[in-house]
């Protein structure tokens, strides 16, 4: 389980996030939803280690993500940040592999690697130059990346997705978000952060709404699919269109509120 409680974190005199706590389950997947500035991104930071909150806790399956080192954090958990330069002219495969040496055990390291790639749908770019790629295909190498750390055996890992879905076409954005799905349904936890709501209700568990660096709720896809409120999270005014052919209804936002 991974559980954030009480935390608060600012930039200076700048409040980010206040009083933040919600929790996921093993075999769960979390959206993080917000408009822009929300403090999803700082969330995300901290739950990954990479930054410490002023207060509170942030706990994975009995770890202090805050007293881990980054060398015992890459043990079970691996991260997709929203920018991942790359500065050597590695293969695709090459790049992919980077994630499985933070790995206890290098053990069928190529084959997790390879098997990643074909979870995103590159399964022919291993011996691609990552420089040649476009900015789609970069994106979704780093998130084989991410998936290769993880490795084949998931359960008990913890897989944090920044913005997974940037610069992706619909096709390839689902196809993140499905090798996403998986990985949770095997027994990850995941997180992710995204800005498009119904792609996000096509595959979270649990839905996170920030507003202002404060959790405005926290709950299934049917608690957070409302239209008062999803309009005050984005300051947007807002319908939710059903449709027979979907489980839930389609967000759709009708400019900003008067």
């Amino acid at each position: 389980m991974l559980k954030i409680e009480s935390v608060n974190f600012s930039y200076g005199n700048k409040c980010v996030l206040e009083n933040v706590s919600l929790s996921v389950d093993k075999g769960e997947m979390l959206v993080l939803l917000g408009a822009n500035g929300a403090g999803k991104s700082t969330l995300m930071k901290i739950v990954s280690g990479f930054l410490k909150a002023n207060s509170g806790s942030v706990i994975f399956d009995g770890n202090d993500i805050a007293k881990k080192s980054p060398k015992e954090l890459a043990n079970f958990r691996a991260v997709l940040e929203q920018e991942c330069p790359l500065a050597f002219d590695y293969s695709v495969l090459e790049t992919v592999k980077l994630g499985g040496f933070a790995r206890k055990n290098c053990a069928n390291l190529e084959r997790d690697a390879l098997d990643a790639l074909e979870k995103v749908g590159l399964g022919g770019f291993a011996k691609r130059k990552y420089s040649e790629l476009s900015g789609g295909e970069k994106r979704r190498v780093q998130m084989a990346r991410s998936l290769c750390q993880i490795g084949g055996n998931p359960e008990n890992k913890l897989l944090l997705l920044d913005e997974p879905s940037a610069g992706l076409d619909p096709m390839h954005s689902h196809i993140a978000m499905q090798s996403a799905r998986i990985t949770a349904d095997k027994g990850a936890v995941v997180c992710a952060v995204l800005h498009d709501v119904n792609l996000a209700t096509a595959y979270a568990d649990k839905i996170a709404l920030l507003k202002n660096g404060k959790l405005l709720k926290c709950g299934n896809v049917d608690e957070i699919l409302d239209e008062e409120l999803l309009s005050d999270a984005y300051d947007s005014n807002c319908a939710l269109i059903k449709n027979e052919k979907f489980k839930y209804p389609f967000v759709h936002f009708l400019g900003a509120k008067a």
